[in-house]
C-alpha cells in the first residue's frame, strides 16, 4: 500500500522526526493528529513502551515525550480518570464515550463478556491519504492491561501496522510501558490510551516514508538483562538512536560490537528466551484481521480468545492448570 502525502504533509512528518530525535515533546489534537507541541517549556511526562514475548519475560523499552494537555475544543471536560473504579471498568469506560467521540469522532465501544473493545480511528498527521484504525480490548479487570492492534486503511485497502514494536506472537501495538513510566493505566482517560497510539503510529509512517523509527529506542532484554544483540541487529537501522542513552546513531554506537558477536549463536539465544520464535514471527490473530479487512461490521470475537495475558488470568482465578 503505497503512502500518499502532500508535500506538507511530508514535510511536517520529518520536522515531527527530528523533534523526537532530539526528545522534543509532542501533542494530540483531535482526530488524533500529532503535532510538535508549540510550547516546548510546557510540563511533559516522559512516556515508554514495551515490547515483549506474551506470558514470558525480557521486557524492553522506547521512550517518547508528550505534553500532559491536550488540545481540547472550549466547554469540553475531562474523562474519568484511574480512580474511577466503583461501577466497574466497563461502566467507566461508557462513561467517557462522549468525550472520546469528540476528540475521535465515530470511536465506539463494543460489549464482551469480559470488558469491551474500544475501536477508533486516528488521522494521525494532516495531509496523509491513510488513516489509522484501532481495535483495544479492554478488560474489566484492573489487573490486566489493554490489548489493541492497529491497521492502515486507504481506499478500501487495509494493512497491519507492523511488525516493528509489537508484541510477539499477537502483533499487538506496543505504545507505553505499563510498569516503568505509568503512561496509562486500566480504568484511565481513554483519550489519553489512543493519544498514545496515534503517536506510535505516526512512528511507523515515519518508518514507512523516511525507512527510519523517530527517536530514542529500547532493546529487548537478553538473559543478563542486558540489551539483546540479536534484536538490535534486525531491528535497530544504523541511522536510528541507540538505546544505550549515549543519544549517538546505533551505526556509529554499538552496532560494531554487536556486529563481533556470533550470530548463530545470538539467534538461538534469542528463540530460546522467546518460545522458538524469531523477530519477524509476529501477526495479528486471523480474527481480528478478517474483522478490521471486512469493515468492523461484525462483532469482535471472544476477547478471550485473543488476549493470552486476560485468558491466563481468567484461568489462574477459576483454579485451572
Amino acid at each position: 500500500m503505497k503512502v500518499l502525502l502532500t508535500d506538507d504533509a511530508r514535510a511536517e512528518l520529518h520536522r515531527i522526526g527530528v523533534g523526537l530525535d532530539a526528545r522534543r515533546p509532542v501533542r494530540v489534537k483531535d482526530g488524533g493528529i500529532v503535532i510538535l507541541d508549540p510550547q516546548p517549556t510546557s510540563p511533559t511526562v516522559q512516556e515508554k513502551s514495551n515490547e515483549q514475548q506474551q506470558g514470558a519475560g525480557g521486557p524492553a523499552a522506547r521512550s517518547w515525550q508528550r505534553s500532559t494537555r491536550r488540545q481540547r475544543s472550549s466547554g469540553r471536560s475531562r474523562a474519568p480518570r484511574a480512580g474511577s473504579r466503583i461501577v466497574g471498568l466497563a461502566g467507566n469506560y461508557a462513561g467517557q464515550l462522549e468525550n472520546v467521540q469528540r476528540a475521535y469522532p465515530g470511536a465506539t465501544l463494543l460489549p464482551d463478556d469480559h470488558g469491551v473493545w474500544l475501536l477508533a480511528r486516528s488521522q494521525v498527521i494532516d495531509g496523509l491519504s491513510r488513516e489509522a484504525i484501532f481495535l483495544i480490548a479492554l478488560p474489566e479487570t484492573p489487573a490486566v492491561e489493554p490489548r489493541g492492534w492497529a491497521f492502515w486503511q486507504q481506499d478500501g485497502q487495509v494493512e497491519w501496522i507492523g511488525p516493528r514494536h509489537t508484541n510477539f506472537p499477537d502483533g499487538s501495538v506496543c505504545a507505553y510501558h505499563p510498569m516503568l513510566d505509568k503512561a496509562w493505566s486500566p480504568g484511565s482517560d481513554l483519550c489519553t490510551l489512543l493519544d498514545l497510539y496515534s503517536v506510535w503510529a505516526l512512528r511507523q509512517l515515519h518508518l514507512v516514508v523516511f525507512d527510519r523509527w523517530p527517536g530514542r529506542q529500547y532493546a529487548m532484554l537478553d538473559e543478563r538483562g542486558q540489551a539483546d544483540p540479536y534484536y538490535r541487529l534486525t531491528q535497530f537501522k544504523e541511522a536510528e538512536l541507540c538505546n544505550c542513552g549515549s543519544n549517538r546513531r546505533y551505526g556509529e554506537c554499538c552496532r560494531p560490537h554487536d556486529l563481533k558477536l556470533p550470530f548463530p549463536s545470538i539467534l538461538h539465544a534469542f528463540k530460546s528466551r522467546n518460545l522458538g520464535l524469531g523477530i519477524f514471527d509476529r501477526a495479528p490473530p486471523a480474527e481480528i484481521a478478517v474483522l478490521i479487512a471486512e469493515g468492523g461490521q461484525n462483532p469482535p470475537p471472544p476477547m478471550l480468545g485473543v488476549h493470552s495475558t486476560l485468558r491466563a488470568h481468567v484461568a489462574d482465578e477459576r483454579g485451572n492448570p
